[in-house]
């Protein structure tokens, strides 16, 4: 008896165990590789633009197949194995997916927006023709844009003493676009294009004023009109859509604009101004902005709240961090209160937006849910791959001379100094290439490989079609 108890639970195992997994979004996923589930969407947008996509006259499914395997399954092995060497508990890395979860409510196509953008945008006859009306003359302008009242209010003076607009921009202005150019924009500027605090004072001045301080979107703003000309109209009904989609677009901005100023308010947003000296001192400039040295701030201060608000907070570290990786066109010189008050405000509209997101219970939004997946996947493929492969490629000197001197034809015979990073990058690929498919092999042992292939077919069959239309 015992014995017979015995063979049917290892059978019991044994039938479990043999048990194929199957994909748990059918119509959705087409593959399933340790968890991690390719979207059909995904792969046909990436298909799409691939040259196995424009080549042939049929595309079949082992071709579909092949891609699967070599631009997704391929990544999310890796993904599986760095995930399971402890990968997503990086500090790093986990600090890094909290952000591509915020940019994933609070983006163009994220459920926030889509939310709060829902309110019907109208725009009468009568605004419309009074843009076509005030839409006489176009104008052309340089300006000086800096972060802080202070600087503003002080080139103000200077200019009224005589300094030279250009001289001043080149200086001061912290528009990368245009302060080589002395500050002057390249096209000429419309009724109806631009905010309307900003397009009241441009369109006010006349050719070669300048004008006071202008604070506009955390920017102050000093502006000189250097050319004006008269609009050749066409007549209204011809103007009249182009002029109302302007008007559309104007007031989708103020919408939401309006609604950011409201996020302060309804979430009791609180600046911890104590920290500001902090801040002052640890500022290094360089190239008009500059960085933050967080060696200069003492540890315990890192912690502290630079920002409370209603369901969260913002410590001078996760400033620190945010400032120092921020796009350099975007960053401010922190010198003054106002700078440093103004760019905080500009950081924290992200997390504002993403707790209203959440008290919203958009989380569940499944838009939400794609975007962040999505997100989530290419970013632990990049890191994965750093760590299983890129990490591992080791080339040492005489490697890469060896390497140089069997293909130098293919670099025109040219002195190897002056062409050593191009070979070491070629052979740095071809190795990291190998190396990932040696590991993908090992891999594909551990971790469950599922295709869905009913989907696959259908799949097939609709870039078929796609491929038809576009011959006609």
């Amino acid at each position: 008896m015992r014995l017979l108890i015995g063979l049917s639970v290892i059978l019991i195992f044994t039938i479990i165990g043999c048990q194929k997994k199957e994909i748990q979004n059918p119509e959705r996923d087409l593959a399933d590789v340790g968890g991690i589930t390719l979207d059909k969407s995904v792969f046909i947008n990436r298909y799409r633009l691939s040259k196995d996509f424009a080549k042939g006259d049929k595309i079949t499914k082992e071709q579909v197949k092949k891609f699967i395997d070599e631009f997704f399954v391929s990544d999310y092995l890796l993904i599986n194995e760095a995930i399971k060497q402890g990968m997503d508990k990086d500090s790093a890395i986990t600090a890094e997916l909290e952000r591509l979860k915020m940019r994933a409510m609070t983006g163009m196509n994220g459920p926030l927006y889509r939310r709060v953008m829902s309110k019907p945008i109208t725009v009468s006859e009568e605004e419309v023709k009074e843009l076509y009306d005030n839409n006489k003359y176009a104008v052309k302008i340089a300006y000086i844009r800096v972060s802080s009242k202070h600087i503003a209010d002080s080139l103000y003076r200077v200019l009224r003493k005589g300094a030279d607009f250009a001289d001043l921009a080149k200086k001061h202005s912290l528009d990368i676009q245009t302060y080589e150019k002395g500050g002057e924009v390249q096209n000429f500027l419309y009724p109806g294009t631009l905010d309307p605090k900003f397009g009241k004072v441009v369109f006010s001045l006349k050719e070669g004023q300048y004008s006071k301080p202008v604070f506009v979107t955390g920017w102050y703003h000093l502006i000189k009109v250097l050319k004006r000309k008269k609009i050749d109209q066409k007549p209204f009904e011809v103007e009249k859509e182009y002029l109302k989609k302007k008007i559309e677009q104007f007031k989708q901005n103020r919408l939401r604009n309006q609604y950011i100023d409201s996020l302060f308010v309804r979430y009791h947003y609180q600046i911890n101004k104590s920290l500001f000296p902090v801040i002052k001192k640890a500022f290094v400039p360089y190239d008009r902005v500059g960085q933050l040295n967080e060696k200069l701030i003492p540890k315990k201060a890192l912690k502290e709240p630079l920002v409370t608000y209603d369901g969260g907070v913002f410590t001078l570290g996760q400033f620190v961090n945010a400032y120092n990786s921020s796009n350099y066109a975007s960053r401010v010189p922190l010198r003054y209160d106002d700078e440093i008050e103004n760019h905080v405000k500009t950081l924290i509209i992200g997390y504002l937006m993403y707790q209203d997101g959440l008290s919203k219970g958009l989380q569940e939004d499944p838009q939400y849910k794609f975007i962040y997946n999505r997100m989530r996947t290419q970013k632990l493929e990049r890191e994965a791959l750093r760590r299983l492969v890129n990490d591992k490629i080791k080339i040492t000197d005489e490697e890469l001379k060896n390497y140089y001197e069997q293909n130098k034809q293919e670099w025109n015979n040219q002195d190897f100094e002056k062409v050593k990073r191009y070979v070491r990058n070629r052979l740095f690929a071809q190795r990291a290439k190998e190396y990932k498919q040696e590991l993908v092999k090992k891999l594909r042992n551990k971790f469950d490989v599922i295709y869905n292939e009913k989907l696959i077919d259908t799949v097939v069959d609709t870039l078929n079609t796609m491929k038809s239309r576009m011959r006609k």
